[in-house]
């Protein structure tokens, strides 16, 4: 550790912090062991993949769907997940667009077009990343253990790059209103990987050992903990002064961190489906279903058996037989005066029939609990190209069921995925310049989601503005007056916003204003014109009158016509 600077070596071999670290995460291991047991049955009943509640990586590949003798609750949990990933953050179409915190600026024209090459740059870093593969395992996650994890990394090569975790992996502490403030892991790294991610000279003399004889077969325990920087100062440019700090250490090591180092946004992802009270973990679908779920492979066991002894039922065999071959084809031979002394011992009487319908019924609440019927319907409609507005229309009661995972989703993923991706493209230059109106204003950068379910959700309330329009369209032929009470304007842009019609195409307000005033020049113009052209008919007619009178002969008949007379 020569080579480090004086400060750095002291902050990594300070004891007291070291001891102080590991307690914090003790006692958040320890709040989470209560939650376990009903995590273990949600993995070892729902989707046995998912969740490691061991610390040992031998294990990882062993089968783990032993109890699964009906694998409908993996399919439906994976139903609800892909349904969550494909309207909320399907790759194929924007679910997000930047807006600013200040709505009067945000209504500048040159603005929403730099905010939409923003989100044009975010959505390429997204694609070219693993960030959509981070939300399908953050959702799925959260559909099956009703709370989901990542860590949000900066990236050389994609810009962004995202660590996801599975239930069992992690623990999470939330301050007094709830957020999600610590974040804690506990894992496995082998010599090979110790040392390349913190350096030979911190490693404990084990590592080090094994390290340098080649051994890649044993690992050592490490734990990192994320936390929000109580000592944070926005002005000062002091070492480690972040937002968040994080700090890794050797469970085997008591006198020096592995490394110290700290992040300007919240770095990790640590949604809930649904929080009861303060708490740290959420319930989803999952813990709904989990019930049903462990009936369904009960009820599955019994059809299997019921099946088996009608099948292959116990026999009765007299002594004399001696052992019977039941293969198929093969014979056993008996004395002709007990040839038919072999009989089944029993008769079963279940009906499977019966026990199917339970199974089926077992199968649609659980399909319930995990909204299928309503992403499975959607996926299932005629027209692949439906808008939001069909999506609303027809499911509008199952969407209003989904608002509060929605809005979790929105608060605790796609809006600090989406300000944590920002900072580091704006840090690293990958944004284009900033417009003269948004000099200083670069932290009021905000996330308006526009995936087709929150469109759908957004378009419950466009309904209600339309029949008014429509309404007041309609009495306009009796009392005209009766738009006044509308601005159409803000009606038609409040629409388009609520839509997510893209800004490229709408004309910016004080652009609309001048074509209205030239509008109004030329229409002035144009009536002037038929004014002036109107008030010189009579001119006109007198010059020809005149005209024609000058060119008349005199004579006393022409003269007498003038005056009248005869």
């Amino acid at each position: 550790m020569a080579q480090m600077p004086k400060a750095i070596q002291e902050m990594l071999r300070d004891g007291d912090a070291i001891r102080r670290k590991k307690n914090i995460v003790a006692q958040m291991m320890t709040e989470r062991t209560q939650f376990e047991g009903t995590w273990k049955q949600l993995s070892r009943y729902i989707n046995p993949t998912r969740g490691r509640f061991d610390e040992d990586k031998t294990q990882d590949g062993r089968r783990r769907d032993y109890c699964l003798l009906d694998p409908y609750p993996m399919e439906a949990s994976g139903k609800c997940a892909a349904g969550l990933h494909s309207g909320l953050t399907s790759p194929s179409r924007p679910w997000f667009a930047l807006g600013l915190q200040d709505k009067e600026l945000a209504e500048y024209h040159t603005v929403k077009l730099w905010l939409e090459e923003c989100q044009d740059v975010l959505m390429g870093i997204y694609a070219k990343s693993n960030i959509y593969n981070m939300l399908l395992n953050i959702e799925a996650e959260l559909t099956q253990f009703g709370t989901g994890a990542a860590l949000l990394l900066e990236d050389f090569n994609t810009g962004v790059w995202a660590r996801p975790y599975t239930c069992g992996e992690y623990a999470g502490n939330v301050d007094a209103r709830g957020r999600v403030v610590q974040f804690a892991r506990k894992f496995k790294f082998n010599a090979w990987q110790m040392v390349d991610e913190f350096g030979e000279d911190v490693v404990s003399d084990a590592v080090r050992n094994a390290y340098r004889a080649k051994n890649l077969k044993d690992y050592f325990p490490v734990t990192m903990l994320i936390e929000k920087n109580a000592d944070y100062k926005p002005d000062s440019n002091a070492l480690l002064n972040f937002k968040y700090k994080s700090y890794y250490f050797e469970d085997a090591q008591t006198d020096v961190f592995l490394k110290v180092s700290g992040y300007h946004e919240v770095p990790f992802l640590m949604p809930r489906w649904t929080v009861i009270a303060n708490g740290i973990y959420g319930v989803g679908p999952g813990h709904n279903a989990l019930g049903n779920c462990m009936q369904l492979q009960k009820i599955e066991k019994i059809n299997m058996r019921l099946l088996e002894h009608r099948s292959d039922p116990a026999l009765i065999v007299p002594a004399s037989v001696g052992k019977v071959n039941r293969l198929p084809g093969k014979e056993t031979l008996v004395p002709d005066n007990i040839i038919n002394g072999i009989r089944p011992l029993y008769e079963a009487t279940g009906d499977r029939g019966e026990v199917m319908q339970t199974i089926q019924y077992k199968q649609q609440q659980i399909g319930a609990a995990f909204y299928n019927d309503l992403f499975v319907m959607l996926a299932q409609q005629d027209n692949p190209q439906m808008t939001a507005r069909e999506v609303a229309e027809r499911h509008e009661e199952k969407l209003l069921m989904l608002s509060p995972v929605l809005e979790q989703m929105h608060n605790e993923v796609l809006a600090p995925l989406t300000r944590r991706a920002f900072e580091i493209c704006y840090r690293n230059g990958l944004l284009p310049p900033l417009p003269e109106e948004l000099k200083g204003q670069e932290g009021s950068i905000k996330a308006e989601f526009i995936s087709l379910l929150a469109q759908a959700q957004k378009a419950v309330g466009t309904n209600a503005m339309e029949k008014t329009l429509a309404i007041a369209g309609n009495l306009m032929g009796a009392s005209p007056d009766v738009m006044d009470n509308l601005d159409l304007d803000a009606a038609i842009r409040e629409h388009a916003q609520m839509s997510g019609t893209p800004e490229t195409i709408m004309r910016d307000e004080q652009d609309v204003q001048k074509m209205r005033q030239q509008r109004a020049q030329q229409m002035q113009q144009e009536q002037q014109m038929q004014q002036a052209a109107a008030m010189a008919k009579p001119l006109r007619d007198s010059v020809e009158a005149a005209r024609l009178l000058s060119e008349t002969p005199v004579n006393e008949n022409t003269i007498g016509s003038i005056l009248g007379g005869g």
